[in-house]
């Protein structure tokens, strides 16, 4: 996870995507996104220059304090195409992923344009104290889902199950 994936990541995109986009988007794999709330909170967003996630420290509302958290976070194109030809992030790939992308982008100059987007980013309930909040309608995604019935949980409140026949497999 901190030895080069995300530099690889990011590096790599230009040359195999048919097409530049106006964003790409890091996100764990224990993160429930929610598209049509993410694009969303975008459409007013700069498309050129833009770091959006979730800021870190968890009580901050300054994105231009530290870092956002490697929970999911979203790069405009342009800084796609300058990690995969810029020195600094060539040469600064070991370490906690969402901070060395933070450190990247101050040390290049980078992310005029940044929005934390709390609290609709946040940990699931209870995992932790700063960072977590109950479920709310605005969510954009949800952190640290880390056993079924966190998925299981916040698929339901979302109602993405609602519409499924229920399965002998299932016991929550």
């Amino acid at each position: 996870m901190n030895s080069g994936k995300t530099y690889t990541y990011f590096s790599s995109l230009p040359h195999i995507l048919p097409r530049h986009y106006d964003y790409v988007m890091k996100a764990d794999d224990d993160v429930f996104l929610r598209i049509e709330p993410l694009a969303a909170s975008l459409e007013p967003l700069s498309r050129w220059d833009l770091y959006y996630g979730f800021v870190i420290p968890c009580p901050s509302m300054n994105p231009y304090v530290e870092y956002m958290s490697g929970m999911g976070f979203v790069l405009s194109w342009d800084i796609i195409e300058w990690i995969g030809k810029s020195e600094i992030p060539m040469n600064d790939q070991h370490g906690p992923e969402d901070k060395l992308v933070g450190r990247w982008l101050n040390l290049g100059g980078k992310a005029r344009h940044r929005h934390t987007e709390k609290p609709g980013m946040y940990d699931y309930p209870g995992m932790n104290g700063r960072c977590s909040h109950e479920l709310i309608p605005q969510t954009v995604a949800v952190h640290r889902l880390k056993r079924w019935d966190q998925w299981f949980r916040v698929l339901e409140f979302f109602n993405v199950t609602k519409e499924l026949k229920h399965s002998k497999l299932n016991h929550f």
